[in-house]
């Protein structure tokens, strides 16, 4: 007791550099032990518009990609070992400002420091930060805008509205890094309209439309770029397979007048079945593209818009099998065991590479995807509370909204590592899951007593 005590004490009086201390020893170790940059399939895509911004060009660019991630990579002048390094920075500022949104939301420092702890120990965290993919920008962008919405009061009416162009400047760079987030500023001003609609009408408007404007000037923005380029209007021309891989299971009813890309699509989904673990049942469009591209004799951007058409018409006649599916993406977004994201033939130490890999398997994978558990149960508590409680909106009730508001959109269009969609929220899940549990154990302790 005198240890925790004293622990509590230390930590009272000196939280950040502790935490950040942590932070950067659990870098250092990785550096250390790993010692590497992972490279995955996405990442020759980020590195390509990297070097298209480098050269201040982006007429004709084919458009596989929004262009925030690869600004971080062009900022680094294309080296990877830097753009690393900037990650890790990054990583560090995303500590903070979790710890800060913490302390800003529950005003108690110790329950600020070990939610912010126990969220940077999970491994997964750090190895994002030594990968080229958009997790752990995505990751630092959203713990900013939580952070920002909370340090000033934006979901107040009286917040400044310099304060609104500040948060639009920071989700237009949360699309740009990750498209699907543009559903962010349109649900933060729905929330907002709906929060502030009884006080001053006008004033609540012009700040919504202040706050949205400049991300959705970005999407258009980027979006008529790729229509000038590619001829659609598109983040990113991957949409139309990411629809195809949600209707895998179910492409081989597309209609006659598709059998050439049916045929292919189906033969080589038959032999993922047959002869591929079952992790590579939703790259079945990924094991069929090039022939697809042989045989059609479509680019890749037309391919992709053939296989999205295809795809939203086999939706609309199949409605139940495209729920079914939409249920089984939602249910993979929470299994956080598949979100680690690195390559374990890069350890030298094989004690370490074990250690590591048991560690996040039987321990951490687990408990990740306990408190996902939790937090869906405690979203539902917060909806029975919303719905008996004279429909009163809170930040919590907006962080749900989007937390789970996003577990449904990739849902929506994406079927694969689906579980590292769940990955940039793992602040909001942690402190959802930590608050509520904390008042449970309060309000038990309370009727003990009494």
């Amino acid at each position: 007791m005198k240890t925790l005590k004293f622990l509590n004490t230390k930590i009272s009086k000196y939280p950040v550099a502790i935490l950040l201390t942590y932070g950067i020893l659990l870098r250092i170790l990785v550096v250390v032990c790993y010692n590497a940059i992972t490279i995955f399939p996405d990442t020759q895509n980020y590195i390509d518009l990297a070097n298209t911004l480098l050269n201040f060009d982006v007429i004709n660019y084919s458009g596989e990609r929004t262009p925030g991630f690869p600004t971080l990579i062009a900022l680094a002048g294309g080296n990877l070992y830097i753009t690393i390094f900037f990650q890790l920075i990054l990583g560090l500022l995303a500590m903070y400002l979790m710890y800060d949104f913490f302390k800003l939301k529950s005003q108690d420092i110790p329950f600020a420091f070990w939610c912010s702890t126990i969220t940077t120990s999970f491994i997964y965290v750090i190895f994002y930060e030594f990968a080229i993919l958009t997790e752990s920008l995505t990751y630092f962008m959203l713990t900013l805008t939580f952070w920002f919405i909370e340090k000033f009061h934006i979901l107040k009416l009286s917040a400044s509205i310099k304060h609104y162009f500040i948060l639009s400047l920071i989700l237009g760079c949360l699309y740009l890094t990750r498209p699907m987030f543009i559903y962010v500023p349109i649900g933060f001003s729905l929330f907002y309209l709906v929060k502030n609609f009884n006080f001053d009408i006008r004033k609540t408007f012009i700040k919504s439309l202040s706050m949205s404007l400049l991300p959705l000037v970005t999407f258009y923005a980027w979006c008529s770029v790729n229509e000038k380029n590619i001829n659609q209007f598109t983040s990113s021309y991957y949409l139309g397979i990411n629809l195809a891989q949600v209707a895998t299971s179910f492409f081989d009813k597309a209609p006659e007048e598709h059998r050439l890309i049916r045929d292919i699509f189906v033969k080589h989904r038959a032999y993922i079945e047959a002869n591929e673990p079952d992790y590579a049942y939703p790259m079945t469009v990924w094991y069929a593209y090039d022939e697809l591209l042989e045989k059609t004799q479509l680019s890749p951007p037309n391919l992709s818009n053939k296989l999205g058409e295809i795809s939203k018409k086999l939706f609309k006649k199949y409605p139940g099998l495209y729920l079914k599916q939409v249920g089984i993406s939602w249910l993979h977004f929470w299994n956080a065991r598949n979100a680690l994201m690195w390559n374990v033939d890069k350890f030298e130490n094989r004690f370490i590479r074990r250690g590591l890999i048991g560690l996040w398997i039987y321990i951490q994978g687990n408990i990740l995807i306990a408190i996902h558990f939790l937090f869906v149960l405690f979203v539902f508590k917060k909806i029975i509370q919303f719905f008996t409680s004279g429909f009163h909106l809170d930040s919590d009730l907006f962080l749900v909204a989007i937390v789970m508001g996003g577990s449904l959109a990739q849902a929506l269009v994406t079927f694969g590592t689906n579980s590292r969609f769940a990955f940039p929220y793992l602040p909001l899940i942690v402190y959802f899951v930590a608050v509520n549990v904390t008042t449970l154990k309060n309000n038990y302790a309370k009727r003990t007593l009494s």
